[in-house]
């Protein structure tokens, strides 16, 4: 097992890292990185996909989503409540890796990503507890605001000596 999940085993929790390029099958199944399924194996293999805001998708290990929602119950009734349940509880799926670790992904949760019949190239992002799943192009997006971001802040980037 990786360092990473060892990491994670350690304090209880699933430690994703590393970014992962996977094509989908003509299936529309994508196959999850081995460390991603060995972490997953102790959780039987399920995971819980929704939508996120960054235009991607982001699956869960089913005990992190039931802590998310716990978090997104705390949030007062109204006009952000009402949206963030349409972002992220209305499109939720309960997923099961199959035996060779794949997962299905619907054509709704294919367009939302932005995939094509030419273009089924998947990004999978290690976010900690959490696994974001973006196309190529979105992720390079993705990846030039996070940079803008972190850049303008020095006292993060003094603070933990960032490269």
């Amino acid at each position: 097992m990786v360092i990473s999940g060892l990491i994670g085993l350690i304090v209880g929790k699933m430690n994703f890292s590393g970014e992962h390029f996977k094509p989908l099958d003509n299936k529309g199944r994508l196959s999850l990185p081995r460390e991603f399924r060995e972490q997953l194996a102790d959780a039987g293999n399920q995971l819980v996909l929704t939508k996120n805001i960054n235009g991607g998708l982001t699956a869960f290990p089913t005990a992190e989503w039931i802590e998310f929602v716990k978090r997104l119950e705390e949030i007062p009734a109204g006009k952000q409540r009402n949206a963030i349940n349409r972002l992220y509880l209305a499109p939720k799926t309960d997923i099961q890796l199959d035996k060779q670790g794949r997962i299905p992904l619907s054509r709704a949760q294919r367009i939302w990503l932005g995939l094509t019949d030419d273009d089924r190239e998947v990004v999978l992002v290690g976010n900690f507890f959490r696994i974001d799943l973006f196309n190529i192009e979105r992720y390079r997006e993705v990846v030039s605001a996070d940079v803008a971001l972190i850049k303008d802040n020095e006292e993060l980037i003094n603070r933990i000596d960032l490269p």
